[in-house]
């Protein structure tokens, strides 16, 4: 016949179970505290089983997709973007370790419109510390992408204007520069022009003025030809 248990040993079972009661009313207020936290984060989060099967949605990630929490759970998470066969299997390979993987996806959203997310996806483990979930926090970060766009493209039309205008000022300078080669053997002709077109000149003198003139042609060519080989490199670049 079992022996009755004493006051004591009564007295000691009521205080653990109160103890218990106690430990899991503390529990389930936790738990309370962090469902509410992840159902109104502003971040998008979703569960999924070690397969990639969706499991659980917060309601940031129907904002962000388009899809219900009832579409979602059961869909494969690979359906909903666009990566790379290689970076998907990178990624698998940094989370089946038990690592933390962060990068950015291009997804699409339910109306196909195409969006980028900036995401973290890490492992949910046991109490054998066994990988039994996985848990992705992402962000829409299409906006940051498009000023990022806009800003290199800024960058890229204000380095064009820049050579423009360097190529502008480049021909400029050389027309100054040219001007100024050409002004000694324009005058230069034009004063033998003018001698030899007076009367009573011996020949030898008209010889060597024939040949001044065609001396400070040639420098007159040399300095053309210059000025056009270094104002077609600097349109070149253009």
């Amino acid at each position: 016949m079992t022996a009755k248990p004493s006051y004591e040993e009564l007295q000691e079972r009521l205080g653990n179970l109160e103890k218990q009661t106690c430990d899991y009313g503390q529990i389930k207020e936790e738990l309370l505290k962090l469902s509410h936290a992840v159902e109104q984060s502003p971040s998008a989060i979703m569960i999924t089983d070690t397969s990639g099967l969706i499991e659980y949605v917060n309601p940031r990630f129907t904002e962000m997709t388009g899809y219900a929490s009832q579409e979602a759970l059961g869909m494969n998470a690979a359906n909903l973007g666009e990566q790379p066969r290689e970076e998907r299997q990178r990624m698998w390979d940094v989370i089946r370790s038990g690592s933390v993987w962060q990068g950015e996806f291009l997804n699409k959203r339910k109306n196909g419109a195409p969006y980028w997310e900036r995401a973290s996806i890490s492992a949910i483990r046991d109490e054998e510390n066994v990988i039994t979930h996985y848990v992705k926090v992402s962000e829409d970060i299409s906006a940051f992408k498009e000023a990022q766009k806009a800003l290199q493209e800024s960058e890229r039309r204000r380095y064009e204007d820049q050579k423009r205008m360097a190529v502008f000022k480049f021909a400029n300078d050389m027309a100054l520069k040219l001007m100024d080669e050409l002004r000694n053997p324009l005058v230069a002709i034009g004063g033998f022009a003018r001698r030899i077109a007076e009367r009573d000149q011996p020949q030898n003198k008209l010889s060597e003025y024939a040949r001044i003139m065609f001396e400070q042609s040639q420098k007159l060519d040399s300095a053309l030809n210059r000025a056009l080989a270094h104002l077609k490199a600097a349109s070149e670049e253009l």
